[in-house]
């Protein structure tokens, strides 16, 4: 009862901010202080502290579809319509490497935010792509490459689809662990699902294949869809490169870098960029790492990158980016808000907040 409470007292604060001037003013704000922290990430007095540079954020995006899969859900259409209206009226929303250029030269432009794409699924194309051309909002897309054109699905599709279609009450002694999971609900199949996302992600790609080979195995999903096209196609790719869309790289097979050998990283890592390069004519300069949390990746990781001719990655670390921050570990947000004022005044916490 409180957090409802709790929630709903958030709402109705973002709501007044939103129809009045103060968001703007806070912006203003926001933009040229930050919130002091001490040297063990607490806060400390002086409570906000003068910005030495300024800094820009990158919004992170999946899917845009009104399917209501509660396996995978996307952003629904008109949310994301919402949410790109109202950068275009009140940021200055940049390419990625142009982005980059500036962050060099400490020269970044006042509310400066990339919006970026992770995955290269089609609704992309089919109802993202229209809403960033209505707008003129340039945005980045990375692409794992095994699955454009091929009818291949990334690794935590295999697992989302079993779950989605099984009728199995029960999945039996799965992990290692060998726990046994109640499935007689879609809540019950959604906790399943959390905690076996979490176990695959710590393995290697080896051992998660074979595992999520054996879910499918205990699960037996019926009737289950066609995916060829789930994802995006080289024809939808080149259709939206020719109206400024950039595409980076999101490896191959969708690994988690820092579980995979050298070898395969190097190869990782290399593969995609000279597909993409192969198919679109143009140098592919930017990355984004799977899963993209901190123990997603390491200095080895970083050194390749820069070998094989990239500018920047990409994590999914939550924060902003200023001058002098690690181009190879950059940060992004991920706006699961559909409440636009919510939405609206979290940007501007969470840029006061790094």
């Amino acid at each position: 009862m409180l957090s409802i409470m709790k929630n709903a007292a958030i709402r109705i604060f973002a709501l007044s901010l939103f129809h009045s001037r103060i968001l703007t003013l806070i912006r203003v704000f926001f933009n040229n202080f930050h919130l002091k922290r001490s040297e063990y990430c607490k806060i400390s007095i002086p409570y906000v502290k003068k910005r030495k540079s300024k800094n820009f954020q990158i919004l992170t995006y999946h899917r845009v579809n009104d399917d209501n899969d509660p396996f995978f859900s996307g952003m629904r259409v008109s949310i994301f319509e919402k949410h790109m209206e109202y950068l275009s009226y009140h940021f200055n929303i940049l390419p990625l490497e142009e982005i980059i250029k500036y962050m060099r030269d400490n020269d970044i432009p006042e509310n400066t935010i990339a919006i970026t794409f992770d995955d290269g699924y089609r609704d992309v194309y089919l109802n993202a792509y229209p809403i960033l051309k209505k707008f003129s909002i340039p945005a980045t897309i990375f692409l794992p490459t095994s699955c454009i054109d091929t009818g291949e699905i990334l690794w935590h599709d295999r697992v989302f689809s079993a779950f989605r279609e099984t009728q199995q009450p029960l999945l039996m002694e799965y992990g290692i662990d060998t726990k046994t999971y109640s499935l007689g609900t879609v809540e019950e199949k959604l906790r399943a699902q959390h905690d076996i996302l979490r176990f695959l992600r710590s393995l290697d790609s080896h051992e998660r294949s074979a595992w999520i080979d054996c879910l499918i195995a205990k699960l037996f999903p019926q009737g289950r869809k066609k995916f060829f096209e789930m994802m995006l196609s080289w024809d939808d790719i080149k259709v939206m490169h020719a109206h400024g869309i950039l595409f980076g790289s999101h490896t191959v097979t969708h690994p988690i870098i820092s579980k995979i050998s050298l070898d395969q990283a190097v190869w990782e890592i290399y593969e995609s960029k000279k597909v993409i390069e192969s198919h679109l004519g143009s140098p592919v300069r930017t990355f984004a790492y799977p899963n993209g949390k901190e123990e997603d990746f390491n200095h080895t990781t970083k050194e390749l990158l820069q070998e094989a001719g990239y500018v920047c990655a990409l994590t999914t670390i939550l924060g902003t980016n200023a001058y002098g921050q690690d181009l190879f570990a950059l940060r992004r947000g991920q706006p699961w808000e559909t409440d636009l004022p919510l939405f609206a005044a979290k940007l501007n916490w969470y840029k006061f907040c790094s």
